[in-house]
């Protein structure tokens, strides 16, 4: 079983979030509540919880921030929030979970099951710092967390050449030679990545076209700028949509 924690100002917001783990999340026991940031943190400190679901904002004090003051590890969290899509963005490049209000039980559930596979991972501290430095507002490169057997890395998402999918598996490639494969499909990170220079040329490959020196469509592969090549034959339209991206 699950202990769990909610943390949000909107007393309503509790309620019915109560309820649908009631009904969607039996495996989840809710052991406190707390409608200020004050008494969120008191709950977190003194009780033995598993899982915290928090707002992103609660009076004068963001969730981000009290789940940071804390200086809690073992434990999961998933931020409730209504905030706009920049936002959701870092949640996603960070590793962290989050549901939209008003929460869908679908949803819920998908993210509570996560939270339970990952309770053993400390690697809370990580991603909380990584979600802040994402949520800036300045025009800065984004960072996205990769977990892989050997451990977590902290990854600026310029320095990824491409992204290579291998069945159920994504092996990320970096400029530096190093090779990161982590258990997700590639699919996962489309999305994300697709916002910060990163392109799905290939139904196996994102490629970061900042890297790219040439387009061999003679020999059939794309040449990056550190000499490696990729076996790829881009259609036209993905030659146009490159460029398009490139203003060349």
């Amino acid at each position: 079983m699950l202990r769990a924690l909610i943390i949000d100002d909107e007393p309503l917001v509790i309620k019915d979030l109560q309820g649908l783990l009631e009904m969607h999340c039996p495996s989840v026991s809710v052991v406190g509540t707390a409608t200020s940031s004050s008494e969120g943190m008191r709950l977190l400190k003194e009780s033995e919880a598993d899982l915290v679901f928090v707002d992103i904002q609660i009076d004068e004090v963001s969730g981000l921030e009290l789940i940071k003051q804390s200086a809690l590890d073992k434990i999961q969290v998933i931020f409730v929030t209504a905030h706009n899509r920049y936002a959701i963005e870092a949640f996603k490049l960070s590793a962290i979970d989050y549901l939209l209000k008003p929460v869908d039980p679908e949803e819920l559930s998908d993210a509570v099951e996560k939270a339970s596979e990952n309770l053993e991972k400390d690697q809370l501290h990580i991603q909380l710092k990584t979600l802040a430095h994402n949520l800036l507002p300045e025009k800065q490169a984004k960072k996205i967390v990769l977990t892989d057997m050997d451990g977590i890395h902290i990854i600026d998402i310029p320095e990824i050449l491409w992204c290579h999918a291998n069945g159920s598996y994504t092996e990320f490639v970096m400029q530096d030679g190093e090779k990161i494969t982590v258990s997700k499909h590639l699919k996962t990170y489309e999305k994300v990545l697709t916002k910060h220079g990163l392109k799905r040329v290939h139904r196996s490959y994102i490629v970061n076209i900042l890297n790219i020196s040439k387009i061999d469509r003679a020999k059939g592969e794309l040449r990056m700028k550190n000499g490696s090549t990729l076996p790829i034959t881009l259609a036209s339209d993905m030659v146009k949509s490159i460029l398009t991206m490139l203003q060349v």
